[in-house]
């Protein structure tokens, strides 16, 4: 019966180096894939770059103040010029102008949580710029009426 039956076997030796094989195999493909994933999270974002330039927050279609952006490491520096505004009833702004003193305030703090960023002014003002698209985006102060309407910013170049 051991004559006519065709089996195959595999020696100790092929078998562990097969496996020897697999194991080297899946550890290479691991360290890939984790180094892979290390160089795209150290990119900067394009959200991000996107913000980068100079941006002029608009009131009936004139810039009434001036913000400039500029990617420092992973995060922003820049300024921010004073601008003094007033709101109707309904939320909308009724005025916007510079103060007499429109001195470019520094940017002390931005922080990026998807497409808004954060920034705080050396002055203590704080804001959120949200972008719509490449070139558009709205301003909303922190603390300003649940009601105010967001100021549309532009971005220059």
């Amino acid at each position: 019966m051991m004559l006519t039956k065709k089996t195959l076997s595999l020696s100790r030796i092929v078998v562990v180096g097969l496996a020897l094989a697999a194991s080297i195999a899946f550890a290479g493909a691991t360290v890939l894939a984790h180094a892979t994933s290390l160089q795209a999270s150290s990119k900067p974002s394009n959200t991000a770059e996107k913000f980068a330039g100079t941006w002029h927050w608009l009131f009936d279609g004139k810039s009434f103040a001036t913000m400039v952006l500029v990617r420092n490491g992973s995060g922003f520096a820049g300024t921010v010029t004073p601008s003094r505004i007033a709101l109707n009833d309904d939320g909308t702004l009724r005025q916007a102008d510079a103060p007499l003193d429109s001195t470019p305030k520094r940017i002390a703090k931005a922080k990026l949580e998807g497409s808004t960023l954060h920034i705080t002014v050396e002055d203590g003002f704080e804001f959120t710029a949200s972008l719509k698209d490449d070139t558009h985006a709205e301003i909303k102060p922190q603390g300003a009426p649940a009601n105010m309407k967001p100021i549309p910013a532009e971005k220059a170049n």
